[in-house]
Formats: C-alpha cells, sequence, structure tokens
C-alpha cells in the first residue's frame, strides 16, 4: 500500500468516528438538564466483622440518555480505585446500580460519575464509614491462678474475673472444673435494650483438693468466642490420723478406764471429742480443745456400762477436716475371738492340734482321751460339731447329748463320749435380731434364756457368720443355765481323704457371773 492510500484510509476512520459521535448526539435538546447521581443513604456503614454488607446503591438519571456510568472507591490516602463501568443501558435515562463492596478498613467514599451523550459529566460521592475488625472479648483472671495451701493458711483468695469486649457482651458461662466432672457455677446473658462492654466476676468460693479450674467463656454480639480457664490450686493435707491403742477395749462392769489415742495432723488438732457407743446411742464423755499440735497422746476417761459396745473419736484439724475412729469394746465379758474344733472324724491333735470338745466356760477345747484320763474334765465339755457331705444339712452344732446317733464316733481307743459321767444337753437358738459382734453383756442379758431349748443346730454353710444363743447345761462347768452367744466364723475344706473332716472355728462370748 501507498502512501497515498494510507493517507487515504485514515482520513475515513477520523470520518466515521466523527460521524458516530456526532450521530450519539443527535437530536439531542443541547438544553436538556445534565445527569444526575442520587443515593438512597445519606452515608454507607460497613461493618467488617460480618460476612455480608450492604452494596453501594445508586439511582442514575439522564434527560440526554447515558453513555456511561462508573464507581470507584476513595481511599484516605488519597487513592482511587476503579471499581465497574457501564456504558450499555437497557434504559438509557434511568439505571440503578448496584454493586457488591469487598469493603477495607482504609475506605472513605464510593465515588459515582454519569457522562451522557452530550458529553457532559456529573460526579457523586457516598461517604463510607468503616467499622473496623474489633478482637474477640478479653478475660482477665486476678490473681491469673489460684493457689491456696492449707499447711501455710492465711487468707482465702476471693476468685476475681473481669470481661470485656468492644463489640458489646452476649453472655457469659463459667464452668467449675473438677477432676471428676464440670458443672456450670453461674451464667449471664446481656440483653440488646442493656448493652455492656465489660462485666466483672467477685466471690469467695470455698474450693477443695478436687477443684482444677474455672473456666470462662464470653459471646460477644458478633458471635465470637473466647474460652479461658483460671487454674485453680488447692493444697491440701490429710485429715488426722487416729489410731487407738487397743482395736477392742476390756473392762468390767461400770469401770472407769482411760481410752488412749495416738494422732497425727499435719494441720495441727484443734478438737478431740470422745463418745461412748451403746448400740445406736452415742454419748459425748469428754472434749477437749487443742492448739494445733502435729502429735497428740489423747488419754481420755470413759466409765463403761454393760451396754457399751465400742467408744468413737472424732478429730477435728485447725482448716475443719475431722476423722473418726472406732474402737469395740468388751465389758463384763468374758470373748474368745477363734476357737478351732474339730468334727468327728478328724482325730484329736491332728490339722495343727485342733480338738473335738468345746468348753464354753473355759472358752477352750479338749479331747475325748483327755476327758477320759481326767474325768472332772467331762463337766467342761458342751459342744461337739459335725458335718455331713452332700446332706441338704450339711453343718450340725450339737450338745453333748446323742443326737442323730453320732456319740459313737467322738471316741479314743474302745471308748466313746457315751461313757462320759456327764453328757451336759447344751441348748441352742439362732438369733436374727441381735448381731454378735456388737452384742454387750446387757444386750446378752435381756435374751429369754427359757426360749433356748434345742440341743442341736442343723444348716448349710448359711450358718456361718450367724449369731446363735446358747444355755449351758445344769452340770457344765460354766454354770447352770447361763445364756452366751455363739460366731461360727468358717468351716474349712475338708481335711485328707474325708470330706467330712472338717475344722468349724468358733467365737464366743459369755457374761461375767
Amino acid at each position: 500500500m501507498n502512501k497515498h492510500s494510507i493517507i487515504s484510509l485514515l482520513a475515513w476512520c477520523f470520518a466515521a468516528v466523527s460521524l458516530a459521535a456526532c450521530s450519539d448526539g443527535e437530536g439531542i435538546d443541547p438544553s436538556s438538564a445534565e445527569p444526575v447521581v442520587a443515593y438512597p443513604y445519606e452515608t454507607l456503614v460497613a461493618d467488617l466483622n460480618k460476612a455480608d454488607n450492604l452494596p453501594v446503591v445508586a439511582i442514575v438519571k439522564s434527560e440526554a440518555g447515558l453513555r456511561s456510568v462508573a464507581l470507584a472507591i476513595l481511599t484516605d490516602g488519597g487513592e482511587t480505585i476503579p471499581v465497574s463501568t457501564v456504558t450499555e443501558f437497557f434504559d438509557r435515562h434511568s439505571f440503578s446500580l448496584s454493586e457488591k463492596i469487598n469493603y477495607k478498613s482504609d475506605y472513605v467514599s464510593a465515588v459515582v460519575s454519569a457522562e451522557d451523550l452530550l458529553g457532559r459529566r456529573t460526579e457523586a460521592a457516598l461517604p463510607i464509614r468503616i467499622i473496623d475488625i474489633v478482637e474477640p472479648p478479653v478475660i482477665v483472671f486476678s490473681p491469673e491462678s489460684w493457689e491456696y495451701d492449707e499447711t501455710v493458711g492465711g487468707d482465702i483468695p476471693r476468685t476475681h474475673i473481669e470481661v470485656s469486649s468492644p463489640a458489646m457482651l452476649k453472655s457469659v458461662e463459667i464452668t467449675r472444673v473438677k477432676s471428676s466432672d464440670q458443672t456450670v457455677f453461674t451464667s449471664v446473658d446481656f440483653s440488646s435494650e442493656d448493652p455492656q462492654s465489660s462485666w466483672t466476676f467477685d466471690e469467695q468460693i470455698h474450693y477443695d483438693e478436687f477443684d482444677r479450674g474455672m473456666k470462662v467463656k464470653v459471646t460477644d454480639s458478633y458471635g465470637q468466642v473466647r474460652i479461658a480457664t483460671m487454674a485453680v490450686n488447692y493444697k491440701t493435707v490429710p485429715p488426722p490420723s487416729v489410731e487407738f491403742a487397743a482395736a477392742t477395749i476390756i473392762a468390767d462392769r461400770d469401770e472407769e478406764k482411760s481410752v488412749e489415742i495416738a494422732i497425727e495432723s499435719q494441720a495441727g488438732v484443734a478438737k478431740v471429742a470422745l463418745y461412748r457407743v451403746e448400740g445406736k446411742t452415742e454419748t459425748l464423755v469428754s472434749e477437749k480443745t487443742c492448739d494445733g499440735e502435729k502429735t497428740l497422746a489423747y488419754a481420755g476417761k470413759m466409765v463403761f456400762t454393760d451396754a457399751t459396745s465400742g467408744v468413737k473419736a472424732v478429730v477435728t484439724d485447725r482448716v475443719g477436716r475431722s476423722t473418726t475412729a472406732s474402737a469395740g469394746a468388751l465389758v463384763n465379758l468374758i470373748f474368745a475371738e477363734s476357737i478351732p474344733v474339730g468334727t468327728a472324724p478328724l482325730a484329736d491333735g491332728a490339722e495343727g492340734g485342733v480338738k473335738r470338745l468345746l468348753s464354753l466356760g473355759d472358752q477352750r477345747t479338749y479331747s475325748v482321751q483327755e476327758c477320759f484320763d481326767d474325768p472332772s474334765l467331762q463337766t467342761h465339755a458342751d459342744v461337739k460339731v459335725y458335718y455331713m457331705n452332700g446332706n441338704a444339712q450339711s453343718v450340725r452344732i450339737y450338745s453333748m447329748k446323742e443326737a442323730d446317733n453320732k456319740n459313737g464316733e467322738y471316741a479314743a481307743g474302745d471308748k466313746n463320749i457315751n461313757a462320759f459321767s456327764c453328757l451336759n444337753a447344751t441348748c441352742f437358738k439362732l438369733v436374727t435380731n441381735l448381731s454378735f459382734d456388737t452384742a454387750t453383756a446387757a444386750d446378752i442379758a435381756a435374751i429369754d434364756a427359757a426360749s433356748i431349748q434345742s440341743t442341736n443346730i442343723k444348716g448349710k454353710e448359711e450358718l456361718i457368720g450367724a449369731t446363735i444363743a446358747f444355755k449351758t447345761a445344769s452340770g457344765s462347768s460354766a454354770g447352770a443355765s447361763r445364756v452366751g452367744l455363739l460366731k461360727l466364723v468358717s468351716i474349712s475344706e475338708k481335711v485328707g481323704a474325708n470330706a467330712n473332716a472338717r475344722v468349724f472355728t468358733f467365737a464366743v462370748k459369755l457374761p461375767k457371773e
């Protein structure tokens, strides 16, 4: 293409552009009003804490017709950021602009500019107020962690918690955390009618060794949540250690005795209280206020009655922790805790020296041969026992009188106990309303002797642990018609090959005459 042709082409293009420009305004009244830009609100508020804010909305009108509408954002640094430009219109005389904006903290205004077909330009600015991102709620513990040591003592700290939020508080929940569970201690909901930016909790809480912390959950008006926990460390000391000098106190009727107790306390002893126990009744017999001794040898005097079943001590330390300890009492009683008695097939002296005839008065056993060697001992024999393996009533407790034709099995050489000059007809009765372990001399004295009539007790292993009242025979060395208690403590497994060869172990209580 030559130079002339290029010049001709450029001239044609310039003419076409000029013609198009003239055609946009062709027929338009040059006196028509300039474009107008209107906003539906005076200031656009954008909250950066919300996911959805209002768009920039503007109504643009033009009598001459719109050629273009442009939106830009002005920053506080003077920067103009183009957003969009529209050149095609369904209706050139009226256009509604709606543009969603990704707002930023430095935006100060939205600027809409409109140009009509006559080339006239109008610009209007919409102020933008930005609510900047607010921080989540703040939780402050004072002190930062709660601690108390019982060994040191002193004032117990209060629990002080302050919460705040620039976005206003919606709710606060405080949870008490223990080693085993968590429970809501208190909660507060704030209404929109009474908005609060801060809230304070201050209480004297009585923590214990099982507390681990106070968890605080704060929610602000934007739904932002802050959770923090104040550690709780309550250092406790063990409760006092209390030990009686004797596990069971032996006393005569109405005897005054000193009850000796060894006490240790890391927190220091504040008080010792001693009680006499008579069945379900507890009577305070002595009390001592102490000066915080770490160790204490306590001796309190007490009168023991026939009804006394035990003593109880309550020791309290300086932080209010108490220990209760008890000791048994045997008042006006002859007592044997464990007497082994062999059944008929078990030879006297076998199985560690076990013998077969039980003396209630002596609270020991004798062999058949001993009773033949010394006939005076025959009056001492009160009880014999039998076991029948596989029988419906395998456990049997007999007097010395003939029973079930079993006397012949209690033999020494060619003689058996039927040859005794005295066969004590001891009587028995199961007692269900009285516990052997706690029974006192007064309890035993209250048993109707006339109701004890059976010369044997038969049953199964459920007799183990049962309380059995007995009444001695007229010829017993223990004395005639004396009432006491038996407890079958245990029955051994078979001894050797004979399944009926067993060892019965008894405990015995017999009031003194």
